[in-house]
């Protein structure tokens, strides 16, 4: 048995996964009292032998699957079936973990047994960090961690997969939500239900990692697509949360206003950051009126 397991859902991240790896060898943790669970979610890279050769050259228990593609929500859901611990720890393949993170998430856990444990994750130093992506992370629209008010009992939208941990007993009867295809929103969903249950979300900003993730506006603005599509799923779910996912009042004229908004080139060359947050808030809209129309949701 095992103090912790630490889950990794990966897909075709085999560089970014090596050296998470490699840094959790250099835990300050004691090395027999935790174990890697990795959940390839379908890769077709080199992942599964680069954890294989990982294998013999840790001092941790390291533990693969495979799946077929199904989502990092299946991923999770099977890394945590696996686990031999009583406490799970989630972080991302592209997360670089500090070498005391799995011992401020155990030392945070035997303080608050009853909770969930968030940890910090800002961006990795070693990629170029441009301006955009400090305005989406860490208190932007990708996390959020300036908005929370009660660091002993966040609010469920604060359930970063990426870099938090619980007791494993929470999720003998709630799992991820796979009707969600994305990596988005799934997690906040689960924390939804959890939340009602009576978990708490305690904010441990020393538990930290480094998000490794090149992101353009582009690429973002994607995501937020995919998020806007998850949005609508999570409210046929859960529709009393419209007022949170959906705050604006006609869905379809916001549409609109936001459409034109980002065509209006003069915007860019003024100011920045608003033509960004039209950019973001355009894609949310777009994915919604995608999700909106292959479901039966009223706007």
């Amino acid at each position: 048995m095992y103090d912790i397991s630490v889950i990794i859902p990966s897909y075709n991240r085999e560089k970014l996964l090596k050296e998470t790896l490699r840094l959790l060898n250099e835990q300050t943790y004691s090395h027999d009292k935790f174990e890697v669970v990795v959940v390839d979610d379908g890769s077709n890279d080199d992942t599964e032998a680069i954890v294989k050769e990982f294998q013999n050259r840790v001092d941790y228990k390291l533990k693969y699957i495979k799946q077929k593609q199904k989502g990092p929500a299946s991923a999770r859901n099977k890394g945590v079936k696996e686990a031999q611990s009583d406490f799970i720890l989630f972080i991302g393949d592209d997360i670089f973990p500090a070498k005391n993170l799995i011992e401020q998430h155990v030392r945070s856990l035997k303080e608050h047994s009853q909770a969930a444990i968030l940890g910090f994750v800002d961006w990795s130093k070693e990629q170029k960090v441009t301006d955009f992506m400090n305005y989406v992370a860490p208190n932007g629209f990708q996390f959020r961690y300036n908005t929370i008010k009660d660091p002993n009992d966040c609010d469920f939208r604060h359930f970063y997969t990426c870099n938090i941990s619980l007791a494993k007993k929470w999720m003998a009867d709630d799992r991820f939500d796979e009707d969600f295809p994305y990596g988005a929103l799934e997690d906040s969903e689960l924390s939804y239900r959890l939340k009602k249950k009576g978990l708490k979300i305690v904010y441990n900003n020393k538990a930290q990692g480094c998000h490794f993730h090149p992101m353009t506006m582009e690429s973002f603005c994607h995501r937020m697509k995919l998020t806007g599509i998850s949005a609508v799923i999570l409210l046929k779910k859960h529709p009393e949360l419209k007022s949170i996912l959906l705050p604006m009042i006609n869905i379809w004229a916001a549409r609109i206003i936001f459409s034109v908004l980002v065509k209006i080139g003069f915007i860019r060359k003024i100011n920045k950051k608003f033509y960004w947050y039209c950019r973001i808030v355009n894609s949310y809209l777009e994915g919604v009126e995608e999700g909106l129309k292959k479901n039966t949701l009223s706007s």
